[in-house]
């Protein structure tokens, strides 16, 4: 695929995807890179969404409601994940692609479950410590593969039954933590090359316009509808991925 057709191929992933999150609040790297997959490499479809996931969770993060209450509570979580993600992307630099898209796949599939069913149960008070330190690992190894950690981060944020614009305050910090570990290991191993980066800087703009466009949306549409619609699709997608790996 040449510069062009990859750009404006990323950018209607970017934009849909971005879309997607303002609509119904799902995450923007697990669908951008289930659609990237079908034509790039793993690794390719991470590095083009760094720099909108970084810049787009600092921004999410930045607008919340406490930003220091926000560090104080989740400063844990975010250097597990951190020296989790560094970990897995620097003992995995020889691991095949189709190993990166089962992981990715199996993840979209579990995203895609405990977003449709709603099921996540509370934690337990004297229990946060202990799910805290393993769903920060689980997180971090899967994002240091793919970047696909919603399923576990947004699981355990879920569990502790936080308020909604605290919630979305959380994600943008632990996202971003993330970001920052799985951008500086894959310039550090040689992932990510200086025009791959500067092609994900400028994927932020239909990123944010999807976004802006989505929340637009949301106030005149039926979201449920759509949220079954979409994770029903994604579903689907999620299993082509992990079975393709494992018949192809």
């Amino acid at each position: 695929m040449d510069d062009l057709s990859l750009i404006a191929f990323a950018s209607a992933v970017l934009l849909l995807a971005g879309a997607v999150k303002g609509f119904i609040g799902l995450g923007m790297p697990t669908v951008a890179l289930a659609l990237l997959t079908l034509q790039l490499d793993a690794r390719s479809a991470v590095t083009l969404i760094l720099i909108p996931m970084l810049l787009s969770n600092i921004w999410q993060f930045w607008r919340g409601p406490d930003m220091i209450g926000c560090a104080k509570k989740h400063w844990r979580y975010a250097a597990i994940l951190t020296l989790c993600v560094a970990g897995t992307v620097w003992f995995s630099q020889s691991a095949p692609d189709r190993v990166l898209r089962a992981v990715l796949g199996v993840f979209v599939l579990v995203f895609c479950f405990f977003s449709w069913r709603d099921m996540v149960p509370p934690i337990p008070s004297h229990r946060v410590r202990l799910f805290e330190g393993i769903s920060a690992v689980v997180a971090g190894l899967v994002g240091g593969f793919t970047a696909a950690w919603a399923p576990p981060l947004a699981m355990y944020l879920t569990g502790l039954r936080l308020e909604r614009d605290a919630f979305v305050q959380a994600l943008g910090f632990l996202i971003s933590a993330g970001s920052v570990s799985i951008l500086v290991m894959f310039i550090t191993v040689g992932h990510s090359s200086s025009p791959d980066l500067a092609i994900s800087a400028f994927l932020l703009v239909p990123t944010l316009l999807g976004f802006s466009a989505g929340e637009r949306l949301r106030h005149r549409s039926n979201s449920e509808q759509f949220k079954g619609f979409f994770l029903g699709a994604f579903s689907l997608l999620g299993a082509n991925l992990l079975l393709g790996t494992l018949l192809g």
